[in-house]
Order: structure tokens, then C-alpha cells, then sequence
């Protein structure tokens, strides 16, 4: 079980940790507890970066909902819950493997 790479399998997610850090008033994400404590069946938004073609130079990046499914030592894994509009590189139901700096929201009602 690996992150997604771009070279292996045409698509990264963006760490939206990272991100945070850059723009603090703009870009908000769950807090750090919360996103370190998922559970099967949370809905969380991760920042997918796609080839918009396998093999293309051209780059698609879809904020997408994924399903919590299983938790693993580190990492999290889910299942896609949507088709992104602009790749064909990844697909609904498809399984993804984050971590929790990946996730920038949380579908639910108010974390319950």
C-alpha cells in the first residue's frame, strides 16, 4: 500500500497541510485531531492532480470526495465518490490511499 504518484499512477494528492500553511486566512482545513482521527465511513475532500490523459503533459486538479474505508498504520484508505470532469485517470470506486495532511474537509454534520 503506497500514496498515489504521479509517474505510477498518473495522479497525486496535494497536501493541503502544506497549503494551509501557505495561505493561513484563505485556505482552511479540519483540524489536525480531527483529520487524525477518521473513521470508516467518513466522507473527506482531497486535492486530486491528474494527467488529463495517461501519458499527457496536460494537468487537471479536482478538489473530490473519497470514502473512508479502512485505517491502516499512517495512512487511510477510500474509495472515490465521484468521476472527476476533467481525466480519465482515475474513477469512481476506485480505491485511494491518504494520509491525514491530504484531507481538507470533512462531509459530515459537524464531525459526528
Amino acid at each position: 500500500m503506497n500514496l498515489p504518484t504521479y509517474e505510477k499512477d498518473h495522479y497525486e494528492l496535494d497536501n493541503g497541510e502544506d497549503i494551509h500553511r501557505q495561505y493561513p486566512d484563505s485556505f482552511w482545513i479540519p483540524e489536525k485531531e480531527v483529520r487524525e482521527s477518521l473513521a470508516p465511513g467518513n466522507i473527506v475532500k482531497l486535492i486530486f492532480r491528474m494527467e488529463e490523459t495517461k501519458g499527457s503533459n496536460d494537468v487537471s486538479v479536482e478538489r473530490m470526495w473519497v470514502e473512508t474505508t479502512k485505517i491502516h498504520q499512517g495512512f487511510y484508505e477510500g474509495v472515490l465518490d465521484n468521476d472527476p470532469a476533467g481525466s480519465d485517470c482515475v474513477e469512481c470506486g476506485q480505491t485511494v490511499y491518504f494520509k491525514a495532511c491530504h484531507v481538507i474537509d470533512i462531509y459530515e454534520e459537524k464531525y459526528t
